[in-house]
């Protein structure tokens, strides 16, 4: 599953931060974007936005 890598340090799979932003990823999963912030202390996935990759950014 995807999502289980996100709270390694660096999180893994077909992550990127995200320009502009210090505290926002983005995850491919498919044709789907997955934009989230991790809080490590609280070992927390805070999903910001979940969509198809070509409107996600519109």
């Amino acid at each position: 599953m995807p999502l289980k890598g996100l709270l390694e340090i660096p999180p893994e799979g077909d992550i990127k931060s995200m320009e502009g932003y210090t505290a926002l990823y983005r995850l491919r999963v498919g044709i789907f974007l997955v934009v989230f912030e991790i809080n490590h202390d609280e070992k927390v996935i805070d999903i910001q936005v979940m969509g198809n990759r070509g409107d996600t950014y519109k």
